[in-house]
């Protein structure tokens, strides 16, 4: 019999890699781990730098980050989020939840666009031409696509929080790459 094991092995995804690219490696070494009885646990360190970031305390310290700048040197990313600060305190934890799957209910409200502040990201929006229905986004989702036309909508706002990121705070924040070069 083999004496329980006083280590555990922790498996770490770094902070500031690629949010959309997933990496699999700390998983299937975790779980290889597992199955020969090793303890072992991972983590995505990744993904909680930005969930810390994406909190109401978080955007706090951005709105005071961004405040600081002179405003000559704000960008239309950094007023647009200024202007609309509280709206976007409000809507964060919710549009985390629902990009988490926690809650599924906001996507008729985030899809009519009445939920999320629209910064700058939002505008490329204007250039779909309305196929009558009113929605300019109709023809890309229609009636069934309301999670994906909420998901998109979130991503353009998470977009526009990033760019205040960039803008403010750290000039090679990206949620694709950070500092590609050092």
């Amino acid at each position: 019999m083999q004496a329980p094991s006083s280590f555990c092995v922790l498996s770490l995804i770094p902070p500031m890699t690629q949010l959309n690219t997933p990496y699999p490696s700390t998983a299937y070494l975790t779980g290889f781990l597992c199955s020969r009885g090793i303890p072992a646990v991972q983590e995505d360190l990744a993904l909680g730098l930005v969930l810390r970031l994406f909190t109401p305390d978080g955007l706090d310290r951005l709105r005071d980050r961004a405040q600081a700048r002179p405003e000559s040197e704000r960008s239309a990313s950094v007023h647009a989020f200024l202007d609309q600060f509280d709206a976007y305190r409000a809507t964060i934890g919710p549009a985390i939840a629902y990009l988490q799957g926690r809650d599924s209910t906001l996507a008729y409200r985030i899809a009519a666009r009445g939920l999320l502040p629209e910064g700058p990201r939002f505008m490329a929006l204007e250039n779909y031409v309305d196929d009558g229905s009113g929605d300019p986004l109709g023809w890309a989702f229609g009636a069934l696509g309301v999670q994906d036309k909420a998901r998109h909508l979130c991503t353009l706002y998470l977009n526009d929080l990033a760019d205040v990121v960039r803008d403010a705070a750290d000039e090679r924040f990206e949620f694709v790459r950070y500092a590609e070069s050092l």
